[in-house]
């Protein structure tokens, strides 16, 4: 029997699902419901409150843009709850913390490093000018095309091998757009001679909530598409998507809706076995091996005071972490008075890895990293820890994601099931960036009369 009607249902209420909703009102559709999985929205925007200490449990997450239009309305969310920061971030390289991005921190290097770094730059710059360099085909070979060998073997490559758990020739180019500094070779120079520069300037300033951690922005949109009257079904995990006539027919365990249109921000991976009907057996066996690091996230409450960084990248491999983040630094109501808060992010390969890791060891061995990095003076200054695990944190953007872009997102659309956001659309996204294409996906429906029925 089909179920009832709303002429939208957006499956997972993560930041792309209540941002789509959002706009969507604004447009004037209504008739809009939002299926998640877990007890309340949030995806990895998820904020707990554990003895009066506020974690991101999804991660270190901040809110910047390119587009100051974009910026403005993301602020405008939050109501004037927020505050505003100066990055201040570093990268550990042997026992001294490195300005961040790293090519405008070599001045902070030992000189031998430094001259090092300087002159494989300079001169993979001469004979990249000089077209006597390979045009590189994936994502290890352009560090080493655009860097040079020492910033590449110093810090890109050990990082980014620690954080993607795979051999980088596997990435495609098309994770490099925005995502890896370039800065102009001057200011490296610069750089290397002791002028302060700065790099990845639109994230230099950026923003977060003062209370109730990232979570606040998610909470803001729910407020708004609640108040508009939006069903928001929680606890309740998708398992059919199917045709009944002339609707999509959707189903959650009791929950059934009848829908013009999908839009689908769940897991891209797990889509094949929701729609037998609509792709074929090549189509759901290649969007099955779509990959995804998985990512634990350790959040430690401490006593005494943060060190002065936002946040820390560690390439090194005896640590299990790779990214550390002092949230309190990002608003005070982040820790009760005398103490800071802290979250440590580690992947693994696989989600059987990620399972394997008992809490109590994860909690053990990034206590121990920040001891030995200086980061925590005693752990019996710890007073409180939580571990978060996530299957899916960061796409891998190989050969499969791409041929699934070209390919099978069209077929989903054809059947007008909408893949959207980080998950749904398998894009690496920050926040401006899937509220953005919420918009814009929003004003499409209208559009092209995809709500007329």
């Amino acid at each position: 029997m089909c179920g009832t009607h709303h002429k939208v249902c957006v499956v997972g209420g993560g930041l792309a699902g209540l941002a789509t909703t959002y706009y969507l009102i604004k447009e004037g559709v209504k008739d809009v419901v939002i299926i998640e999985k877990l007890d309340r929205p949030a995806g990895l925007l998820r904020s707990e409150v554990i003895r009066g200490f506020t974690f991101d449990v999804g991660g270190s997450h901040i809110i910047f843009s390119k587009d100051p239009n974009a910026l403005n309305e993301v602020l405008a969310m939050l109501e004037g709850n927020y505050l505003r920061h100066r990055r201040m971030s570093r990268i550990l390289v042997g026992d001294r913390l490195i300005k961040y991005p790293f090519e405008n921190g070599l001045k902070d290097l030992p000189p031998r490093l430094r001259y090092e770094c300087l002159r494989d730059l300079i001169n993979t710059y001469i004979k990249r000018v000089k077209g006597e360099l390979r045009e590189p085909t994936n994502f290890l070979e352009w560090l080493y095309y655009v860097f040079g060998n020492s910033i590449v073997n110093t810090y890109l490559r050990p990082y980014n091998e620690k954080l993607w758990k795979v051999d980088l020739r596997e990435l495609t180019l098309e994770w490099v757009g925005g995502r890896v500094p370039n800065p102009p070779i001057e200011d490296i120079i610069k750089s290397a001679v002791g002028i302060d520069t700065e790099g990845y300037k639109h994230q230099l300033i950026f923003y977060y909530p003062l209370r109730g951690g990232i979570e606040a922005l998610i909470k803001s949109l729910l407020n708004e598409v609640v108040r508009a009257g939006t069903e928001v079904v929680t606890n309740s995990k998708v398992e059919c998507i199917e045709r009944c006539g002339n609707y999509l027919r959707v189903l959650a365990g009791n929950f059934e809706v009848m829908c013009n249109y999908v839009v689908y921000t769940a897991p891209l991976n797990a889509l094949g076995n929701l729609v037998k009907d609509m792709l074929s057996n090549e189509y759901r066996e290649l969007v099955s091996r779509l990959r995804a690091v998985p990512l634990a996230v350790i959040s430690l409450g401490i006593k005494g005071d943060a060190p002065p960084y936002h946040w820390v990248y560690i390439p090194q491999k005896d640590i299990i972490f790779h990214r550390v983040a002092f949230i309190s630094n990002y608003s005070p109501v982040n820790a009760p008075r005398g103490t800071y808060s802290v979250i440590a992010e580690v992947s693994f390969k696989s989600v059987s890895e990620l399972r394997s890791y008992s809490n109590y060891r994860l909690v053990r061995e990034v206590i121990e990293g920040l001891e030995y990095v200086g980061f925590l003076r005693s752990e019996s200054d710890v007073l409180v820890s939580n571990v978060t695990k996530w299957d899916r944190a960061y796409v891998i953007y190989d050969s499969v994601r791409s041929r699934v872009v070209r390919e099978v997102i069209r077929e989903c659309l054809r059947h007008g099931i909408v893949p959207h956001g980080r998950f749904g659309s398998w894009e690496y996204l920050n926040m401006d960036a899937v509220i953005s294409k919420s918009k814009e996906l929003a004003h499409k429906l209208i559009k092209d009369s995809l709500m007329s029925s």
